[in-house]
Parts: structure tokens; C-alpha cells; sequence
């Protein structure tokens, strides 16, 4: 049988030697003298980087003028005979050159299309002739952009790899690594200035991400000096208060970019009114930020804020229900940001700083940045105006003046005045102060109950002449629940607060009841002091005097309650009776005539609120809107603040003022 083997070629192969895969035999030696002369890899990239930087690498060969086409590349180096990358090789400054004009070409054709709806063709006699484009015609010139810019891309990456004839390959090497550098590896940059100036001292951090020291440089020069200051201040916590429009936003989306990429493997927070928003707010900052820097990962990629390459992540979260401190919960970050501060839920901003955010710094020691940023609030009595006012911390504020992006002060101004005009305002309204001067300034000329009397119960008790106790029951839907309870005088036409209730599922330190259950505990708590009110009449006789009034949106809860709260006592045989709770549906029409009545026994003091109550705060904190012209709509802003108690005394007092004319 024939030895096959006998037929094939001998394949040269590639020794340690040989690494270019070539026959060792027909490379020629190249003498130790050259290889271990001065001209080491160190010393031959110090001599190229201390060179003038205007010397080219490739001088154009060609004489010929660049022709307008709208050819692609592969079109011109076919018509050559060569590929694409020989085509390049031959001339890289003229290939460069026809690679732009090609774009530069479609480019003006895209705008003619865009701004006229047409294009001028030129046949094949000379004629031109206008033509109407559509809308698909123009998106297949938008992709015949796209794809002459690609085009571009790669003649510039193939420029970057070419060389000159007799040209070492360590010269090329040298040329394609200082280009990539120049081109936004800013790893490789790095390296070539370790080759020549030697790597850092002993002292260096070593657990400092050196690598993206270029991109926190540029970040820090998108700042201006009142944000300096907030990043010059150093670890711990900062609050600061500014007006619309100060680059609040972009500052700390800047600060967390910077504690990312300063320290591999930090973990940071962003914390906004929901995760949607959020999302949206830190998404554009960071992308407005990366692309007037131009930020590089470390393989001089776009850098992508979401999947920072260092090991760094940015966690963004909302707060604007119960659920959402849980959320955050046993994330162990070192930095956290809190924007728009001042107007988040004070319940939950209270319960998330106190039960969440606090054992999370401990991880870090004096080692963490928290950071809480907003324009303030248009209502009284927020957490964060007590924080504002009580933490004894770095405080920073400043206006739009201080803001010089992105345009001029003037011109921000005159915006600023001509919406004041619009909305029949001028700069001494409490808007203007508060939005464009960062003025604690409040819309008391919104409030829904603006006068109220109050009482304090542990001096003294009014005397009136109780004739019935009124409940109001409003329900939280993933928020609080409310409770407030009235004594009225029907003879003298006016009462007192005596109880209120509000709470959610954060406030019950029970965890193994649930709100329902909580809530029907406090029930049955009131109603128990109700009954007192009567003390010369049975409980049977009284219970007919005590009202409950519950909202029906979730009408199974009330049905609930009708059904399984029951309170017991003993009649006048001794024997166990029990009591049934008299609760109905809330009147909840005549909303705006409830509220005008309330306001005017608030106002007479004809209704007394608890002292430092509930109730007494959120008439501190409840406004009306406010139209776009500055009308006010007898409507509850509800995004400004959120009455819950408010609404259970209207339920309570239809009893009272509501079925009277």
C-alpha cells in the first residue's frame, strides 16, 4: 500500500524563535549588537513620545484631488483590484481623505433631505432635477450615513496599523500603540508614560484605580466652584439646598461617577422620588457627562456608567412607598445620594435614614460620603426641613446665578421673569424665592385650612357638653392608615379632637401582626375611650351615640371590621354582652363644601385640634394647586403633600356640619 505521507509537503512550523509562523531557515539572523543596542523598547517609545507631535506618521503619496462620490470604500478599493486594507496601506493619509469626503458627502445630502424635504439629482447628461423624497428615503439615507461612518471607523483603525516600506515592527508596534493612546486607550496611555517615567513609588494607593485617572480629571473640570466645594469637603454627610436649575443633579451623578471609578469595587446609591424617575434623572446626567468628556473604559470603548469595568456599581432606587426602604435594605454602599431631599415622604425618608441608611455607613466607619440635595419644600413641617435645620453638618447652597452652564446669567433671568409674568407673579412671591432664590419661603397662601385653634391635653380638657363621638377611618393603599376621633357638642355646635392614628406597615414594631390587624387593635382602643365620654349611661345606650365613618375604597376592610370587631361588657345581670361597631361607607361627596365648613369651624375654633398633633401638622402642610397662569384650583396638591388625616375628619364631621345646609 502507498505511503500517503510521502505525497504531503513539509509545513514549516513556528519555533519560541520563530514567533512570525515563518521558516526559520529563510529569516536572516539579526545580530545580538542590534537587539541589545540602546534602542530598547523603552528607549525607542521615549524617543517617539519626546518627538514634536506635528511630525506625520504617513505622508500622502498621491497627487491626485479627492474626487466627491457617494461610493463606498469597498467600491474604491475594488475598482483597484485590492482589498480594502491593501488599499489602505498603499496611501493611509489619501485613504483617510476619501473616507471623509464619502462621509462629508452623504452627510450635506442628509441635511438637503432634512431641510428642504428634497435632493438635487444630476443625470447623465448633466441636467439636475429636484426630487421629493419620503419618509423611507430618507431613512435609507440616515443608514447610508451610518454605514459611511463605520466606513470611516475602519479606514481609521486599519491608518492606525500601517507602516512604511522598510519600516521595523517594533516601529510599528510603537506607532499603533501611541495612536490607540491618542484615540482614548487610556490604559495604554497609561502604560507608554510607566515604560518612560517608570512605574509609580511604593507609596502609590494600591487600591486606587489609577487606570481611569484621565476620566475623574475630566469630570472634576464639568464642575463648577460651589460643586467644588461639595467634593473638596471630604467624607461624611452634606446637605444642600439650592434653586431650580443649580446643576444639583448633575453634580452628584458627577460625585458618584467619580468615587467609582476612583476606588475599584465601590458600591453607590442613588435615592429619588421612584426607581422610574430616578433611572431617567441619573441616565441623562451620566450620558450629558460621558459624552461632553468623552469617557473611555479601560479598551477605549464608550464608557458605560451601567457596567463600569473596574468592578464599581451605581444601584439606583425610589422612595415612595413602604415597600421601597426594604428595598434598600442590606445594600452595603459607601456613597449615597438622596436628590430632591426635601420634598420625598418625611414618614418614609424618617424611616429609611433611621432603620436603613444609618447601620449601613457603620460598615464604612468615617469612610462613606451621604449626600442629600433638593430645593426646599413648599409646606411646613417636613423631615427634611428638621434635618435641615437640626443636623450639625456640612450645609452648602447656591442659586442658578452660581451655575455657569449652560447659558448666560441674563438670559436665565429673563426666562425666569417672563414665567413669573405668565403666572401673575413677581420675585417677592414665596414661588420665586423658593424655586429661583433657594429660599425657605412657603405657600401659606395655598393652605387648605390656613387658621386653626388648638388645645393641649395634658393641661386641660375643653368642658363642652359632649353629645356624640365621631370617627373618621381613611386606608392607606400601600401607605398609611389614619384614624381620628371627634367629640361634638350637638347643643353647643362644636368639639374637640381627642385621638388620631396614623401609621403604616413601618411603624408597627410587631412584625408578626399585620397592618389590618394593628388597625382593628386601635379601633377597638378608641372605642373603648369613646364609651368614657358617657358614664351615666349603659355602654348599650352610649354605642348608639358613637359614629364610625370609612372609606369605601377598600370596602372589604370595613366589612371586616363590621363583621369580627366586637367589644364586650357586662350588663346589669352580670352576664357578657357585646358590643357591634356602628361603621358605614363615608359621605365623600361635597368634598369642597366639607372643606369650606371645616375651615371655617378651624378658623372660629369652634373645632380644637390636639396641640403638636398629627392633624394640627398637616394643616401646616396640605395646599391647594396652583394653576400655570397662578390660579389657585380648590384642589389638593397631593405631589406637594399628602393629607391622610384630613381626609378621615371630613368622613367624621358629615355627621356633624355636613347634613346641615
Amino acid at each position: 500500500m502507498e505511503d500517503i505521507t510521502q505525497t504531503i509537503p513539509t509545513v514549516p512550523v513556528a519555533s519560541e524563535e520563530d514567533i512570525w509562523g515563518e521558516d526559520v531557515n529563510s529569516v536572516p539572523k539579526v545580530s545580538e549588537d542590534i537587539t541589545n543596542s540602546q534602542n530598547s523598547l523603552t528607549a525607542s517609545i521615549k524617543s517617539k513620545l519626546y518627538s514634536p507631535a506635528e511630525e506625520a506618521f504617513h505622508t500622502s503619496k498621491s497627487n491626485k484631488p479627492i474626487e466627491l462620490s457617494y461610493k463606498s470604500i469597498y467600491e474604491i478599493a475594488s475598482d483597484d483590484d485590492l482589498t480594502v486594507r491593501e488599499w489602505v496601506q498603499k496611501d493611509p493619509e489619501y485613504a483617510v481623505k476619501v473616507a471623509e469626503a464619502v462621509y462629508a458627502q452623504w452627510q450635506q445630502f442628509l441635511t438637503s433631505a432634512a431641510i428642504n424635504g428634497t435632493v438635487t439629482l444630476t443625470d447623465e447628461d448633466g441636467e439636475e432635477h429636484v426630487v421629493a423624497l419620503n419618509k423611507n428615503q430618507t431613512r435609507m439615507i440616515e443608514k447610508q450615513l451610518d454605514t459611511s461612518k463605520q466606513q470611516l471607523d475602519l479606514v481609521n483603525s486599519i491608518y492606525i496599523t500601517c507602516y512604511k516600506e522598510g519600516e521595523k515592527r517594533k516601529d510599528v508596534l510603537q506607532n499603533s500603540m501611541y495612536l490607540r493612546a491618542l484615540n482614548g486607550d487610556s490604559k495604554l496611555a497609561i502604560y507608554l508614560h510607566d515604560r518612560v517615567d517608570g512605574k509609580p513609588s511604593e507609596t502609590k494607593t494600591a487600591d486606587m484605580d489609577y487606570d481611569n485617572a484621565y476620566n475623574i480629571y475630566m469630570i472634576i473640570h464639568t464642575l463648577f466652584d460651589k460643586q467644588l466645594q461639595v467634593l473638596n469637603s471630604g467624607n461624611g454627610t452634606k446637605l444642600i439646598c439650592c434653586s431650580r436649575r443649580a446643576g444639583k443633579t448633575h453634580m452628584l451623578v458627577a460625585i458618584l461617577l467619580i468615587e467609582c471609578l476612583r476606588r475599584p469595587r465601590t458600591k453607590c446609591m442613588y435615592i429619588g422620588e421612584t426607581a422610574e424617575l430616578s433611572e431617567s434623572l441619573i441616565d441623562k446626567a451620566a450620558n450629558d457627562i460621558i459624552d461632553a468628556c468623552q469617557l473611555k473604559d479601560k479598551r477605549g470603548r464608550r464608557f458605560n456608567w451601567k457596567k463600569i469595568d473596574n468592578g464599581s456599581e451605581i444601584m439606583v432606587r425610589g422612595l415612595s412607598n413602604t415597600k421601597d426602604p426594604d428595598q434598600i435594605r442590606g445594600q452595603a454602599a459607601k456613597v449615597i445620594v438622596i436628590d430632591e431631599f426635601f420634598h420625598l415622604k418625611s414618614e418614609l425618608l424618617e424611616y429609611m435614614q433611621r432603620e436603613v441608611l444609618e447601620p449601613m455607613q457603620m460598615d464604612f466607619a468615617d469612610d462613606y460620603k451621604f449626600i442629600c440635595a433638593g430645593t426646599p419644600p413648599q409646606v411646613k413641617g417636613t423631615y427634611g426641613e428638621y434635618v435641615w435645620k437640626n443636623w450639625e453638618v456640612d450645609h452648602f447652597q447656591w442659586t442658578w446665578r452660581d451655575n455657569p452652564h449652560p447659558v448666560n446669567v441674563e438670559q436665565r433671568k429673563e426666562y425666569v421673569e417672563k414665567l413669573l409674568r405668565d403666572k401673575g407673579l413677581d420675585w417677592s412671591s414665596s414661588f420665586a424665592r423658593r424655586e429661583y432664590n433657594g429660599e425657605w419661603a412657603y405657600d401659606e397662601d395655598l393652605l387648605l385650612y390656613p387658621e386653626f385653634h388648638v388645645y393641649d391635653p395634658r393641661e386641660a380638657i375643653p368642658t363642652f357638653k359632649i353629645d356624640r363621638v365621631l370617627f373618621g377611618i381613611d386606608y392607606g393603599v400601600g401607605d398609611n392608615d389614619t384614624l381620628i376621633g371627634i367629640a361634638w357638642s350637638d347643643e353647643e355646635k362644636r368639639g374637640y379632637q381627642f385621638w388620631e392614628d396614623k401609621f403604616n406597615r413601618l411603624d408597627i414594631t410587631d412584625r408578626t401582626i399585620s397592618q389590618l390587624e394593628y388597625l382593628c387593635g386601635q379601633v377597638k382602643l378608641a372605642w373603648q375611650t369613646a364609651l368614657d365620654f358617657f358614664p351615666n349611661m349603659s355602654p348599650k345606650e352610649a354605642n348608639k351615640r358613637i359614629l364610625w365613618d370609612a372609606d369605601d375604597n377598600d370596602q372589604h376592610v370595613t366589612d371586616y371590621m363590621n363583621i369580627n370587631i366586637r367589644l364586650e361588657y357586662k350588663d346589669e345581670m352580670d352576664n357578657v354582652q357585646e358590643l357591634k361597631l356602628n361603621i358605614q361607607n363615608a359621605h365623600k361627596t361635597d368634598r369642597t363644601v366639607m372643606q369650606d365648613k371645616i375651615a371655617d369651624i378651624l378658623r372660629t375654633g369652634d373645632l380644637l385640634l390636639i396641640k403638636n398633633g398629627k392633624c394640627a401638622q398637616e394643616c401646616q402642610s396640605t395646599i391647594l394647586k396652583r394653576g400655570p397662569n397662578g390660579e389657585v384650583y380648590h384642589e389638593v396638591d397631593m405631589k406637594a403633600y399628602h393629607p391622610d388625616l384630613l381626609p378621615a375628619m371630613r368622613y367624621a364631621l358629615w355627621n356633624a356640619i355636613g347634613v346641615y345646609n
